[in-house]
């Protein structure tokens, strides 16, 4: 959804960083905080936010409000942020969610720093919108199902297209083979589920090469691989997996296009749920 380019106060907005949304985590209702229309986008307001945002001007004609496009943004976002299928505690997770310290206030660890700046250069301070993705690698615990969702919630609230978190699991391989049953409820939707996330703006897989599967298997997720590569579509990739297991998937087939579209971050830091919980 493309935003008007003469609303200067919202292009020069440190808050909301020229999006005219932020979100603003303090809950009031429920169990999340909310998206919101930022300071310099209401002080341009003169429709007092009434539907469907327009007002008469000084010469008595009908106009449509400035903030008309962000309060319309706002409202596909929300529903951007429904349809992710984000696992629940990473809902509505952003940059600055990510930790670098522990509970105490120390360091965790150098790599979490440079971590953060990565994604802060290539998502926050971006002037297009980016196409290749990342790869997390590395043990348990590092933060890397955060960080991938972190990136497609980052993505979603400012360039307001769809995305999709997708975990690899038998749940998912299941899924496809019920398909291809008559009695299932899924019957015949084998090319759908597939298509709508080969064609996904933005897609996390999570935990990538766990279940290295069966030939088919590895065809079915060779063929999303292929489809996101050879369209430029931004992937996010997490995986607990040494790299050197990745590349046998597919006969290497899988491991050279991901080589192509993401960016490889290794994440080998503390285990953060063992330091929490220890």
């Amino acid at each position: 959804m493309s935003l008007p380019a003469s609303n200067q106060a919202a292009t020069s907005c440190s808050k909301c960083r020229g999006m005219g949304l932020y979100y603003e985590p303090i809950v009031e209702v429920g169990r999340y905080g909310s998206l919101q229309l930022c300071e310099c986008v209401r002080a341009e307001c003169c429709c007092d936010g009434t539907a469907p945002y327009r007002y008469w001007d000084d010469d008595s004609r009908h106009q449509w409000c400035p903030c008309r496009p962000y309060r319309r943004k706002m409202t596909e976002t929300n529903r951007l942020f429904r349809q992710a299928n984000i696992p629940e505690r990473y809902k509505w997770k952003f940059l600055d969610d990510f930790r670098m310290t522990a509970p105490d206030g120390t360091p965790i660890d150098d790599l979490a720093g440079m971590v953060y700046s990565l994604i802060h250069q290539g998502l926050i301070d971006a002037a297009e919108e980016p196409k290749r993705g990342y790869l997390f690698h590395g043990n348990p615990g590092t933060g890397k199902t955060l960080m991938g969702c972190i990136a497609l919630n980052e993505l979603m609230l400012r360039w307001t297209k769809p995305g999709r978190f997708l975990k690899l699991s038998l749940n998912y391989f299941q899924k496809l083979r019920d398909s291809y049953k008559p009695d299932n409820v899924h019957y015949g939707q084998t090319g759908t589920i597939l298509e709508e996330l080969c064609n996904m703006p933005y897609l996390v897989i999570d935990d990538f090469g766990v279940e290295q599967g069966t030939a088919w298997q590895q065809e079915v997720l060779y063929d999303l691989v292929d489809a996101r590569y050879g369209d430029q579509r931004f992937t996010v990739v997490t995986t607990n997996q040494p790299l050197n297991e990745l590349e046998k998937l597919a006969e290497g087939r899988i491991y050279s296009r991901l080589v192509e579209m993401c960016q490889f971050i290794p994440m080998d830091g503390l285990d953060y749920r063992k330091y929490l919980n220890g």
